[in-house]
């Protein structure tokens, strides 16, 4: 009874994270370039099956083994493209593809993000919704949020004179070697330590890339979930109750 206590009790852990993995999700279902989170569970660990009192038809016994409890083994980030939606903003940003945007605090340090909603500040910076500042190849700070600029979809930035077109600076998109290494700073920002400049992008200027969490899913996930819940929580009271009834026998 202890083991089913003990097995139930893991699971009330594991399930309650993927609540909580799920509530974020949910939570930030309108946060520009989020991606989804999910929860990969494993076994705490195996027993061998090969022992006295187990029976077993199979012959190659040594190889049968059964999990004994659950966690929660690891954060999976879900990658897939978000809705592309237009805004109509100059400002705005969306990456059609892989990559991210570089950005850069008051300190000198670099994060990665997907959040192309930007805004140009009084000194002409790109500035993000975090305070940070985009990062513009060969940009003087020579653009104001009255000016009219294009952004093609190479990232090249052209202010229009006269009917003429100036350019001013090159947004570059980034690819991280291996995306999985992506540390997660807040702010819907990334930190991560191997990024190189892509050499193909493709920007789109007036759109933003939405959260690519589905309501639907994350719903159907909420509920599967809280079912394993409540199917655990009974599981250690059976357990207890089992106990008390062993314990109250053997009193008398």
């Amino acid at each position: 009874m202890l083991k089913v206590m003990w097995n139930g009790r893991s699971g009330l852990y594991s399930s309650q994270n993927r609540i909580d993995v799920i509530s974020n999700n949910i939570a930030n279902i309108d946060t520009n370039g989020y991606k989804r989170l999910d929860v990969a569970f494993s076994d705490i660990f195996n027993e061998s099956l090969d022992r006295l009192g187990t029976p077993i038809t199979n012959n190659d016994k040594s190889n049968l083994t059964v999990g004994s409890g659950v966690r929660g083994e690891e954060l999976i980030r879900n990658f897939s493209q978000g809705l592309i939606k237009e805004t109509g903003n100059k400002t705005d940003v969306a990456i059609v593809g892989e990559g991210y945007f570089k950005v850069k605090d008051g300190d000198g340090n670099y994060f990665y993000t997907r959040d192309g909603a930007f805004n140009i500040d009084a000194n002409g910076n790109f500035v993000h919704s975090s305070g940070l500042f985009l990062e513009i190849e060969n940009y003087n700070n020579n653009l104001s949020i009255n000016d009219n600029f294009i952004i093609k979809s190479n990232g090249d930035v052209y202010n229009l004179v006269d009917g003429s077109e100036e350019l001013v600076g090159k947004i570059n998109v980034y690819e991280i070697i291996g995306q999985d290494s992506l540390k997660q700073k807040g702010e819907n920002l990334f930190a991560a330590d191997n990024a190189n400049i892509k050499e193909s992008t493709n920007l789109k200027q007036g759109y933003l890339e939405k959260s690519n969490v589905d309501i639907a899913k994350e719903l159907t996930d909420m509920l599967v979930t809280q079912r394993a819940f409540e199917l655990n929580s009974r599981t250690v009271k059976t357990a207890d109750d089992m106990w008390q009834i062993a314990n109250n026998i053997r009193g008398k």
